[in-house]
């Protein structure tokens, strides 16, 4: 069993006409059960269960801004700050582009980097069995580069009450963790992934 509190607040600013800037703050409380049944930890080479804190408090700033370039385009970026009391902090930035082509057509680009240093309890072979231990990759040292894209056709109204379009969008994502080890190479783990959406939206 486990709780889950996440707080949000958030302020706005219209800086001129064609500039929009945004500040976000978050915090999350979780307690309880924060680990995973499954999921073993190693010391000495050994397979032992893994322990995780039953707490834990996170906190993440966001800066993002937006500019209008007065073509029926603008760009996007934003940057995001995290850090929790397990000793984690993490970077992100993303920027952006966003096109309209004629009145139905929007397209959308973006690139994102994410890094993040480990745990302070993570260890991906311990050599001491501690109160906390856990081998789990997310909590590892690794960085993320995507590059993502997406397509909205607006299709009009339907019935006189909805709003339709047809989505498609496409994400490449490039994953090396520098201290969590493929146990089948014995190399440091990476993975590329290619994330495909296709879907319908309406609103009213």
């Amino acid at each position: 069993q486990a709780r889950h509190w996440q707080y949000r607040l958030g302020v706005t600013q219209i800086l001129t006409t064609r500039w929009l800037a945004s500040l976000n703050f978050e915090v999350v409380a979780d307690s309880g059960y924060l680990g995973s049944p499954y999921r073993a930890a190693r010391v000495f080479g050994a397979a032992v269960p893994e322990r995780n804190p039953r707490t834990r408090t996170s906190r993440a700033m966001r800066l993002s801004t937006a500019y209008d370039l007065g073509s029926r385009d603008a760009l996007k970026a934003e940057y995001r700050y995290f850090w929790d009391t397990w000793a984690i902090k993490a970077h992100t930035a993303q920027a952006g582009y966003t096109r309209w082509f004629g009145d139905r057509l929007l397209a959308d680009t973006h690139v994102r980097f994410y890094s993040q240093n480990r745990a302070l309890f993570y260890s991906d072979n311990a050599t001491a069995d501690t109160r906390y231990l856990s081998r789990n990759r997310q909590l590892s040292t690794f960085t993320n580069v995507s590059l993502a894209g997406k397509v909205t056709w607006r299709y009009g109204r339907v019935a006189d009450a909805f709003d339709v379009s047809l989505n498609g969008a496409y994400e490449l994502m490039n994953l090396s963790y520098k201290d969590f080890t493929d146990i089948r190479t014995g190399k440091p783990y990476s993975y590329r992934a290619h994330v495909l959406q296709a879907y319908v939206s309406a609103t009213f």
